[in-house]
């Protein structure tokens, strides 16, 4: 009874405050602000059915307002895309000087505070909008988000914004000094040639940190040292500075800091100490190191974050010190479109991104468990599912379409990205999270078009009017579709700079962006010398009599 008693006192409290509504100062539209934004939640705070989705809060500096009739989008070719329900005032009724979260969940059954959109972790627009329809009475435009980091305004209401490492969802927006975690400088490469590479394709020095906590670590505000000189990371890119939970991230001693927050101003001697200092002032962790590195070589921590340091001639960048390689099978990125209007549906009807993955083998190939990223500082973004089903098996020169939606709900095939229609890379790497299968920089492509290989696993890619999805890029163009006499997998495969590769007829050699690097016109008995910086290349057999080809995959090793 006591129960029952409460509630209906609540209803009564709702009533009044209704009721008053009449003769309270009333506020307008134009004194609600959008406040905070978490475009990505992947485990922060849930809703009432206790699921991690995003969100928007909305401020209210002036009366009592009820948003009613109001919208909120993030189209801007569709300004009314969601609107306020007009029988919910209990929900919509904002205070003054109160918050509103609305759940951006693309799930309006759950709940008058749930949108018909997603919010996109790879940036967009929010708009609040007026009764009209029409009216933008503000939005805000954010980039590349971070797992459970929002962005706000520095304080309710305030004009300046800023990452909030704790979000604040109903609350005032205020921030929380965390205290500094444990962190390990785990493994160091001064001398880095051709190992890996940066966003801007230069081979820079770096430092790989190790996280061993149970949650993720913004360094922001943290500094690393060399000899005395010091860089301290800002809190203006977190997707770069943040290091996930039990993960690694590394940052990269260049200088050259305009290309990111993971770019220090910090250039190492080729011996010395280097500090990680926490924001505190306290040192965390030290490393020191020496000339006695040879080129590609890295000084790195045994086992991630023991105390004994050991040479690794095969670095191990964003990846455990411990590393197990597993080599990829006979898989190619085939095709991708990230414009899709009405190309190829998905299985819920709907034109999104996607990718196709095609196997050049002899064998069925499960990509279960293989990685799918389109984020440098992210390799192991997302994980192919394993669904114990045939679902992920490639059958020889098959094909297996991946569909690029953040939406992981609508089937296994869904990963948690979009393509940037704008361009950017993608990357199918192996079940260890490190080794690359294949890898593409997508470029910029308009409505319709997609981006392929000239022939299935060939070389070299195209635009393409009429795309091919989930089948082949062009019948009778010879890779992976002809016979040839005297084909062979190449051999050895790794292969070390030095040894002999087996020709059993003429080839080509093409690196991963389709450029030739070497070629013979015959049969060498002796076979052909490697002497190619490391790395990943498509060898392309040809029989003189037929001119028909076969691409294989070859790994280079210094």
């Amino acid at each position: 009874m006591k129960r029952i008693e409460h509630q209906n006192r609540g209803l009564k409290l709702l009533i009044l405050l209704l009721l008053n509504i009449s003769i309270a100062t009333i506020s307008t539209g134009q004194n609600i602000q959008i406040n905070e934004i978490l475009a990505s939640n992947a485990s922060l705070d849930y809703d009432d059915f206790f699921q991690y989705e995003d969100w928007v809060e909305l401020y209210n500096g002036g009366g009592i307002q009820d948003l009613a009739g109001y919208h909120l989008t993030d189209d801007p070719d569709s300004l009314d895309k969601w609107i306020f329900p007009l029988d919910d005032p209990g929900l919509t009724t904002i205070l003054p000087n109160g918050h509103i979260r609305i759940w951006c969940d693309k799930d309006e059954q759950q709940g008058s505070d749930h949108a018909n959109f997603k919010l996109s972790g790879e940036g967009e627009t929010v708009y609040f909008v007026g009764t009209d329809g029409m009216t933008i009475i503000d939005s805000v435009s954010f980039g590349i988000q971070q797992d459970n980091i929002s962005f706000g305004a520095t304080c309710d209401g305030c004009a300046e914004w800023q990452y909030f490492n704790s979000p604040t969802p109903d609350a005032p927006n205020a921030e929380t000094i965390l205290s500094p975690s444990l962190l390990y400088i785990n493994e160091i490469q001064v001398a880095n040639t051709s190992t890996v590479a940066d966003e801007m394709n230069e081979f820079d020095a770096w430092v790989e940190l190790f996280n061993p906590n149970d949650d993720q670590v913004n360094l922001a505000g943290y500094t690393l040292q060399i000899n005395g000189v010091s860089h301290t990371f800002e809190n203006t890119e977190p997707w770069l500075t943040t290091i996930p939970s039990n993960g690694f991230q590394i940052f990269w001693f260049d200088n050259e800091v305009e290309q990111g927050s993971n770019h220090v101003s910090l250039s190492p001697s080729e011996g010395g100490t280097l500090n990680l200092i926490g924001n505190d002032g306290a040192i965390i962790d030290s490393a020191e190191w020496n000339d006695n590195l040879a080129e590609d070589q890295s000084w790195g921590r045994e086992q991630d974050g023991s105390l004994n340091w050991i040479v690794f001639d095969f670095p191990t960048a964003r990846a455990t010190n411990a590393l197990q390689i597993i080599q990829p099978g006979s898989l190619v990125i085939n095709e991708v479109q990230s414009d899709n209007f009405i190309t190829y549906a998905d299985n819920t009807g709907e034109y999104d991104d996607w990718i196709e993955i095609y196997n050049f083998g002899n064998t069925p190939i499960d990509i279960a468990n293989y990685y799918l990223t389109d984020r440098l500082d992210q390799p192991q973004k997302w994980l192919i599912p394993s669904c114990n089903c045939d679902s992920t098996i490639i059958p020889p020169s098959g094909f297996l379409m991946i569909f690029a939606d953040e939406d992981e709900s609508q089937g296994w095939n869904h990963a948690n990205f979009k393509i940037s229609s704008n361009g950017e890379p993608l990357a199918l790497r192996s079940p260890d999270g490190f080794t690359i299968a294949d890898a593409i920089d997508v470029p910029a492509l308009s409505l319709g078009k997609s981006f392929g290989r000239s022939y299935d696993a060939g070389l070299p890619w195209i635009a393409f009017n009429l795309p091919t999805p989930n089948a082949s890029n062009g019948a009778g163009n010879g890779l992976g579709t002809n016979p040839i006499l005297n084909w062979k997998e190449p051999y050895p495969n790794p292969i070390r700079n030095g040894q002999l590769l087996q020709a059993a007829s003429a080839g080509r050699i093409f690196n991963a962006n389709g450029q030739q690097v070497m070629h013979w016109s015959s049969i060498r008995s002796e076979g052909i010398e490697m002497n190619l910086p490391a790395g990943i290349y498509f060898i392309q057999w040809t029989d003189a009599h037929t001119d028909a080809r076969k691409p294989s995959k070859l790994f280079v090793l210094d």
